[in-house]
This record gives structure tokens, C-alpha cells and sequence, in this order.
């Protein structure tokens, strides 16, 4: 009969010995039960802290272990040996963490953080040569020079046979306060032209698309795409008639479903959009995070130590990362259903080129969660009379029905801390996540929250702003980047679990567009990301709140702050 440290033996120096000893060296004891990539909207992840459903092990060998790492040197575990003779954990319960381990859509991945413009920009790239089978790409903004240098990639790269699909904002605005989409800075940039600038860009990378074997697909709008002149040149002119359609091209069932419901909830064209950022290759690497494409996210100089040039150059400071892994299959199963529901051409996900077969490249531990409007919901009944009251200067906050996943999971971080939180985010303007977030903040000895000094958006600064004073009152240590307008959305716990993605701490982003987010549990990414942001620290000021900040953290502006809470965020 094989004992304990046998089996503990037979796998130590494997890649999968390497990835047991990871998991039981993360800070719970094994992971968080975030689940395995499951359906587009994915599981509803919930917190309910002091019982099992937390973790993915159960109390009876979590104890054990975790009493066991505490007596090891360094309170780790060095080796698989070190459970010879632990109390309550036998042969079958190595056997069984080995293999949950062996599912590799959500374990055995490697990653790392990208940060800032030149490091973004190189990884990029460098993703996109590497191409040898496929490049799908959902992102919501492409655009200026890089846009078009990476048009000239794509092209060169569907020339070689590799599968070319890019779905962006090709048509329709761009929600942006300033010319992110482009990066084109003239004296037209203070005017917000979109048409002149954006548009112009979009139009031309486009036309240059138009003969090669790139296929694009435009995402706006994210729903009721009969409306769009391509879906009439079909004879699809209403609801009946796409779902025929659909059914005719063997869209699966979930991903129509999916649509219905999105359109059901996107009654104007502009309104809504496919937040979505993701770079996938090959089926094994993605480039994922909050970076747009665009010159304002991606350029080869290094920022200027006087904040003013880069702000006057709409140079953003951004964040991404390089994901490798079983779980870039399942994100080509993410962006198949947006692509063909939009009219893109049926393909096989699930053929070699987008899903091949998976390997364990590293130890860290992913789970996504992708979602759609309506999740999350503003009842008018409930919120009229706030909005009235608003409008007359009452601090009246929004009232929302429904549960968005991301959001659940944003607000639970500061459960999950032991030691430390640390997030950097551009628009932290959603009341209720940053409430509680500020209700929990006295349990977390250093929470520190980096935040933009320096807004694209007036008005949105101005909503984000009165929230400082609130949060500041309970702990969390505000930092106000200094160096460039801020666009990163991430958050680190302990050091190991990562929260990052398109998401922003808006009820935008709750309930009215598209977003996907990861989740991952690695010691090694969560203290590079944790170092990254410690960096944007010392390029930081602290926050001090106006006394306009003060007044409006009680009192809101009439009209002004009314039609920004509940209309546009």
C-alpha cells in the first residue's frame, strides 16, 4: 500500500509536484473557490466567510496543513515530503488536490503584469508576431498610429495564413472625455472631436482593412443588430427575423439566448458598449487587462517627470498583463459568442488553432468572469424621486436591484485581506461598492488606494472626488497619481490575489456594458503587481480633500451631479 510520503515523492520535481506545492504554500491554504471557467456569465461567486464554500478545501485538511506550515522554516512548505505523517491527510487527499490541479482551464498558468505605455507597447507587439494559427481581438477602442501599425501586423500575419478576427467600436462614439481613441493631439483634442479625430481614424484603419484577409466585425451596437445596415442587406428588419436568422446559422442556443437579453436592456445604439480587452493567440497567450489601443495607452517614450507635458500629450499611465494557459481556449469560447451573434462567420472554437491542447506552464491559478447589461438595474420607481431630490441638492445615491458577479467580488476584497489591500483605479465612483468598502476598511491594517490626481473627464472627477473624504475618515490611504491621467483597473490582496480586467468602480460598468474580469491567486504575479502599484505610490501625492470634496461627500450639486449619477454613470 502506498503511504503518504510515497506518493508525496513520486510527484515532487514534477510540474505538477511544483504547482501542489504552490497551492498549499498560498496564504489560505490551497485556493479561494473563484470555479472553473463555466458558462459566459459565469459562476455567481460569493463570500460566506467561516464556512467551507469559501475555499476549495475543506476544514478537515486545511487545519492540518496550515498547522503544519506554521512549525516549517519560513512557514512553508519546501517540499511534498514535509507531509509525512500529518494527522487527518492521507493518500487520497494528495490524489484528489492533484487532480484538481490537472484541470488546466483554470490551473497551471503563467502571467505577468505590463506596465505603462513602452512595456505595454512591446508586449503587444511581441504578442502579435509571435502569432502562428490565430488573433482574435475584442477590444472597445482602436485607434491612432499604433492602431494602424497593428492593422499593418494583422495583415501581415493573415497573409501567412494565421486567422485574423478583430472586433472593435468601428462605428458609433467613443464614451471618453477626451481623444483616447487616437491619441491625436491638436488644438482640436480640448473640443473632444470625435468625428474629426476618432471617427477619421477609425474610417481609415477600415478602408485599409477592406481588401485583406483581416476580418473585422463592428461591435457598436452591442445589441438589436438588425438595426445595422449589414444585418438589412440581409433582410433581417426585426427581432423574429434575427432569431430566424440565428437558428438558420446554428448559433448555440445560451449564446442567442445571451443576445435576447442584452437587447431586452440596450434600447439605444450608443449607450451600451463592449467594454471587453482581450488579445488572444494561438489559443495559448492573451493580452488582457484595461488597456485600449490607441496612442494614449501605447507609446514608446518613457513619461516626462513634469506631469503637465504628458497630460498635454493625453499620454494615459495603463496597466495589462501577459496571461499563458488552458484558459485562452475558453476566452476564444468568450469571444466566439460576441463575434458571431454580431455577424461575424461561424468557427470552430474549439479546433486546434483556437483551443490546442493544454499544457501546465506555470502555478497560477485563473478564473474569468465575463458579463452583460442588465445584471445590475436602476428601478425607475425607486430612483425618481431621488433624482428629483438630487436635482434640488439632496446627496441622494442611486438605488440598484440585481447582482453583477465583478462587482460582488469588488466589493468582498477587503474580506479576503489579512495584511493588506491594494487597488489602483481610474473612476471609483459606484457609492455602494465604495460604502462598503469603507464600512470594511477598519479591518484591513493597510488599505491603499491609488486614484487619479488628474481626471479626463471634469465631471467625472468631480463624482469621483466626494467620495474621498468618506473613505479617508475610515483608513484607506488615498494616493492621487501624479505622473499622467490614470486608466489601470486592478487590485491586489496580500500580495497573491489579483483582481483585473476591463471593470471600472462605476454603475456603468455594473449594469450597462459589456466587461470581463480575472481573478488570479499567484504569489508570484500578486507580489509583482503589488511592487507595480508601490511604484505608482512614490509618483503619487497624497489625497487631500477640498473643502467643494467635503461639502459634496454630504450635499450634491442640483441638476449637475443628478443627470452624472443616474443618467451617465
Amino acid at each position: 500500500m502506498t503511504t503518504l510520503v510515497e506518493r508525496a515523492r513520486s510527484l515532487a520535481g514534477t510540474p505538477l509536484g511544483r504547482s501542489l506545492l504552490s497551492y498549499l504554500n498560498l496564504p489560505p491554504v490551497g485556493a479561494i473557490a473563484d470555479g472553473a471557467p463555466g458558462d459566459l456569465i459565469g459562476p455567481k461567486v460569493s463570500l460566506p466567510t467561516g464556512t467551507d464554500a469559501l475555499y476549495e478545501l475543506p476544514s478537515r485538511l486545511r487545519s492540518p496543513l496550515a498547522e503544519r506550515r506554521r512549525t516549517l522554516p519560513g512557514a512553508r512548505f519546501q517540499t511534498l515530503e514535509d507531509l509525512d505523517d500529518l494527522p487527518d491527510v492521507d493518500v487520497d487527499d494528495l490524489d484528489a488536490m492533484a487532480a484538481r490541479l490537472s484541470d488546466l482551464r483554470r490551473y497551471g498558468h503563467r502571467i505577468r503584469p505590463v506596465w505603462g505605455g513602452p512595456e505595454g507597447r512591446r508586449g503587444l507587439l511581441d504578442l502579435i508576431d509571435s502569432a502562428e494559427t490565430s488573433i482574435n481581438i475584442e477590444m472597445y477602442i482602436i485607434g491612432g498610429e499604433i492602431g494602424r501599425e497593428l492593422m499593418r501586423r494583422l495583415v501581415k500575419k493573415a497573409d501567412a495564413g494565421v486567422e485574423v478576427r478583430l472586433l472593435f467600436t468601428a462605428s458609433g462614439f467613443i464614451i471618453s472625455g477626451g481623444p483616447s481613441g487616437t491619441g491625436v493631439v491638436s488644438q482640436l483634442s480640448n473640443l473632444r472631436s470625435y468625428l474629426v479625430a476618432d471617427m477619421y481614424y477609425r474610417k481609415r484603419m477600415l478602408a485599409e482593412l477592406s481588401a485583406t484577409r483581416v476580418k473585422v466585425v463592428d461591435s457598436a451596437p452591442i445589441g438589436r443588430h438588425w438595426r445595422r445596415s449589414s444585418f438589412k442587406a440581409k433582410g433581417i428588419r426585426n427581432e423574429a427575423d434575427y432569431v430566424r436568422w440565428a437558428r438558420a446559422e446554428a448559433i448555440p442556443e445560451p449564446w442567442l439566448e445571451e443576445q435576447l437579453a442584452v437587447d431586452e436592456h440596450c434600447t439605444f445604439g450608443f449607450s451600451n458598449v463592449d467594454h471587453r480587452k482581450m488579445i488572444l493567440v494561438d489559443g495559448k497567450r492573451a493580452f488582457i487587462g484595461s488597456q485600449n489601443i490607441a496612442d494614449a495607452y501605447f507609446y514608446d517614450n518613457e513619461l516626462s517627470e513634469d506631469p503637465k507635458v504628458n497630460r498635454e500629450r493625453w499620454q494615459w499611465h495603463d496597466s495589462s498583463s501577459i496571461l499563458e494557459g488552458g484558459i485562452v481556449g475558453e476566452l476564444n469560447r468568450i469571444f466566439a459568442s460576441r463575434w458571431v451573434v454580431s455577424g461575424g462567420d461561424r468557427f470552430d472554437w474549439e479546433a486546434p488553432a483556437y483551443r490546442p491542447e493544454q499544457e501546465r506552464v506555470g502555478d497560477a491559478i485563473v478564473a474569468t468572469q465575463a458579463t452583460v447589461p442588465g445584471l445590475l438595474s436602476l428601478p425607475n420607481k425607486q430612483n425618481l424621486p431621488r433624482l428629483v431630490a438630487s436635482m434640488f441638492g439632496a446627496d441622494l445615491r442611486p438605488i440598484a436591484v440585481g447582482d453583477n458577479p465583478i462587482r460582488t467580488r469588488m466589493m468582498q476584497l477587503p474580506d479576503l485581506a489579512q495584511h493588506e489591500l491594494f487597488v489602483e483605479h481610474c473612476y471609483p465612483s459606484d457609492a455602494e461598492l465604495l460604502s462598503t468598502w469603507a464600512k470594511r476598511a477598519g479591518r484591513v491594517p493597510n488599505f491603499t488606494f491609488v486614484v487619479p490626481k488628474h481626471y479626463d473627464t471634469v465631471l467625472l472627477g468631480l463624482e469621483c472626488d466626494r467620495f474621498f473624504p468618506e473613505l479617508l475618515a475610515q483608513g484607506v490611504k488615498l494616493a492621487g497619481y501624479d505622473r499622467a491621467i490614470m486608466h489601470s483597473k486592478i487590485a491586489v490582496v496580500d500580495r497573491w490575489y489579483t483582481a483585473t480586467g476591463s471593470y471600472n468602480l462605476t454603475l456603468r460598468s455594473a449594469r450597462a456594458d459589456l466587461e470581463l474580469e480575472f481573478y488570479v491567486q499567484s504569489e508570484e504575479f500578486g507580489g509583482a503587481v503589488r511592487d507595480a502599484i508601490a511604484g505608482d505610490i512614490a509618483l503619487s501625492t497624497p489625497i487631500a480633500p477640498t473643502a467643494l470634496d467635503r461639502f459634496r461627500s454630504r450635499r450634491s450639486l442640483p441638476i449637475i451631479d443628478a443627470l452624472v449619477r443616474y443618467c451617465f454613470l
